[in-house]
């Protein structure tokens, strides 16, 4: 059998997909693309704007700081960065696209595999970490791995991006934890968050209960 031309198109589109990393997100991510995201929410414009922006200027080599991204559930944010995401990984950059809180649960329950999966993600050219301030702080994720992972990227000039549904105060508060010296720790972390990170608040419509109330379950675009 050889491939026939439609197959060979087939792979050629996908083959960005090799510059990709994901990690316990939607199938439907790898596939998001600027041209699918919805516009019209203006609600969503100044976050669409600001990526169309930053694909340009990474694209020719300026160096851009990432995004903190917050907003309410089903706006979308997730999506949006992903197919930002994904028109440079089709340019050869090496993007990862990490849900937070579960990335944390597998680096403590497999740890033989710790050290490949901590390291390609803290060194990906690009990073989302995808829904911070969902997880339960502890000494050991704060200060030993997302510490860790901003203190690099700062150090390499890495881009990263997050997602949130917390405001950046209020992901301050969050990651105090219970520890007496919790307050001066998570000011470092948000530091480093505020030195690598443009800072967007997006509040727009909640079309992931939308398409559920529909029969549909799609990522919201």
């Amino acid at each position: 059998y050889v491939p026939c031309k439609y197959k060979k198109k087939l792979d050629k589109d996908n083959k960005y997909q090799d510059n990709v990393i994901l990690m316990d997100m939607p199938k439907e991510i790898l596939n998001a693309s600027m041209k699918e995201i919805y516009t019209d929410d203006k609600n969503r414009l100044e976050t669409i704007k600001w990526l169309t922006t930053f694909i340009k200027k990474y694209e020719v080599g300026e160096k851009c700081k990432g995004l903190y991204l917050t907003g309410n559930f089903g706006c979308g944010k997730t999506y949006l960065v992903a197919a930002a995401f994904n028109e440079l990984a089709k340019k050869g950059t090496r993007v990862a696209a990490i849900y937070y809180p579960e990335f944390l649960r597998e680096l403590k329950e497999n740890f033989d595999d710790f050290s490949y999966n901590f390291n390609r993600v803290k060194k990906a050219d690009l990073l989302l970490l995808d829904d911070i301030g969902a997880e339960t702080v502890t000494n050991w994720n704060r200060d030993e791995i997302l510490g860790t992972i901003l203190q690099y990227r700062m150090q390499e000039g890495l881009t990263t991006f997050f997602t949130s549904n917390l405001t950046i105060n209020e992901l301050e508060d969050h990651l105090r934890g219970n520890d007496s010296e919790g307050k001066l720790k998570s000011r470092r972390i948000i530091e480093r968050i505020k030195y690598l990170t443009d800072n967007i608040v997006m509040i727009a419509e909640n079309r992931r209960k939308w398409g559920e109330n529909n029969g549909r379950k799609k990522f919201y675009r």
